[in-house]
């Protein structure tokens, strides 16, 4: 006989330190979340030298992310409470985030001065935190997302 467990999933997620090393470029392997998140990085920053650049990629890889959570995470409880943002428009958000406060870091002169680096090295840390939270839902099944295409 088998035993049917209705405690927590195991982590079906990427970390958000492990979302913003693929971000940068660094250890992408071992998820297909990771690859999206290293994808949507590399847009940033080319989108950040380029600023006229098109951003129909990005949707296309929000909705790639979006896709993937809806075929592999955990079918949420009959209770879950709806999250505001699809999964893709956080790991995004994310990227958009982790491109901005490293340029800030590689090109403001004095550090310690400049508030808006702080600011944004803040704002990133309190989305990782989020990110982590929103995981630590959707592997306990308490927490459901958007439809496709109903959270960006």
């Amino acid at each position: 006989m088998r035993l049917i467990s209705h405690g927590p999933q195991p982590h079906v997620l990427p970390s958000g330190e492990e979302l913003c090393a693929a971000i940068r470029g660094h250890h992408i392997g071992g998820h297909p979340l990771l690859e999206l998140a290293a994808e949507l990085g590399s847009l940033y920053q080319t989108m950040r030298a380029c600023p006229h650049q098109c951003c129909c990629p990005r949707v296309e890889l929000v909705l790639a992310v979006d896709t993937w959570a809806a075929n592999h995470l955990p079918v949420p409880c009959g209770g879950a409470r709806m999250h505001t943002e699809s999964l893709g428009a956080v790991i995004d958000r994310l990227a958009r985030l982790q491109v901005h406060a490293y340029h800030l870091l590689m090109t403001v002169e004095d550090l310690g001065k400049d508030p808006q680096v702080h600011a944004a090295w803040y704002r990133l840390a309190e989305l990782v935190e989020g990110y982590t939270d929103l995981n630590t839902e959707l592997s306990r099944r308490s927490l459901r997302l958007p439809a496709l295409g109903d959270g960006g």
